[in-house]
């Protein structure tokens, strides 16, 4: 399904441009490339992200949606300054946006961003342009699938070399991502009650893909496991490190309504 139009944050529609996508991607590469060389990847990852929003079946994706998959797409390729500095640009629109309508008061968030390093600049930045707030609300839910999310990345990585390590067998980032998404959609997950389920579909494709012994692999996933439990505890903690750097104490976070795996998550790493 090929995309025509796009849906604006005030509702309008109006027509897509895959240049915009590369231009946006282009400026976040400035800082690390020259000029024709930078120009190329963007729209190369312009059209990647093209792509993948036509597979979505939206005819009319959000823009919050488009700079979600050019995120995700920067990251999928290693260009983490790069995605570091989409986020930070993204996240001053936002703060001019915020400051224009002069909000006080209550802050309640929206899950849009899918990083916590994201999530840490967006909760902090409504923080400082509401003056301090009485109640944080939606803290819970907005960080909680960005820590889902994190999860997913250390470990995907820190399998890849222990894989390899104990097996001798390497697997592809494309490979591994398509596994992920095959259980995923079978009900696996690495939060909650589902990690086994998860594991243990992740083995037998991976088996089955490789020609590996059921055993190693096992190890191989344990161990990788174990990094990201570590990592990503690491990682909600600099942001809740972050929040109180800028004035917000927990008793400003407002109790999530229900505890979802990925919340469940969240408030282990706080402990």
């Amino acid at each position: 399904m090929s995309i025509s139009v796009i849906k604006k944050r005030d509702g309008r529609i109006v027509p897509f441009d895959m240049k915009k996508i590369s231009d946006a991607i282009e400026k976040s590469f400035r800082a690390d490339t020259e000029q024709n060389e930078r120009q190329a990847i963007a729209d190369q990852l312009a059209w990647e992200v093209t792509t993948l929003l036509e597979q979505a079946g939206n005819p009319a994706p959000a823009v919050e949606r488009i700079q979600d998959m050019v995120e995700q797409v920067l990251m999928n390729h290693g260009y983490h300054a790069a995605a570091k500095r989409f986020i930070l640009y993204r996240q001053a629109r936002t703060d001019a946006r915020n400051r224009s309508e002069q909000g006080t008061g209550t802050v309640v968030l929206e899950p849009w961003e899918p990083t916590l390093t994201g999530q840490a600049v967006a909760i902090c930045a409504a923080i400082r342009n509401n003056g301090g707030a009485d109640r944080l609300l939606g803290f819970y839910e907005s960080i909680a699938p960005a820590a889902e999310e994190t999860v997913n990345g250390f470990y995907a990585s820190a399998l890849r070399t222990v894989l390899a390590l104990k097996t001798g067998c390497e697997v592809s980032g494309q490979t591994l991502k398509s596994i992920h998404l095959a259980v995923k959609a079978a009900g696996g997950s690495l939060v909650g009650p589902e990690r086994e389920n998860y594991l243990t579909r992740q083995a037998d494709l991976l088996c089955g893909t490789l020609g590996c012994a059921g055993e190693p692999v096992r190890e191989a996933q344990l161990a990788a496991l174990e990094i990201a439990d570590r990592e990503t505890a690491g990682a909600v903690r600099q942001t809740l490190r972050c929040l109180h750097s800028r004035g917000c104490t927990r008793e400003m976070i407002a109790p999530p309504e229900s505890r979802t795996p990925a919340v469940e998550l969240v408030q282990r790493c706080e402990e």
